[in-house]
């Protein structure tokens, strides 16, 4: 919602934005909604875009949260390569 009230706040149509963080509209207006299947790349793009340094902070002072890197190191899938097949 607040991304939403920025944009709007800046005279910039979803479109607008969308092409200035350089991702699509509808992903734009999924975040807007309030996606929870929203990248977090797409956000700080997004963030970036509107040049609004107070989100800016707290997206980067949330990656020193301890609660935030307890989870990350407990509930959060790790990434697993596929193993090649032996020639």
């Amino acid at each position: 919602m607040r991304i939403r009230l920025m944009r709007v706040a800046r005279g910039l149509t979803q479109a607008d934005l969308a092409a200035r963080a350089g991702i699509s509209r509808p992903t734009l207006g999924v975040i807007e909604a309030g996606g929870l299947s929203s990248r977090f790349s797409d956000i700080a793009r997004i963030l970036w875009a509107l040049d609004d340094l107070s989100l800016q902070a707290a997206l980067a002072s949330a990656a020193e949260d301890p609660v935030y890197q307890e989870a990350s190191r407990t509930h959060m899938p790790r990434a697993t390569r596929r193993k090649r097949a032996s020639t």
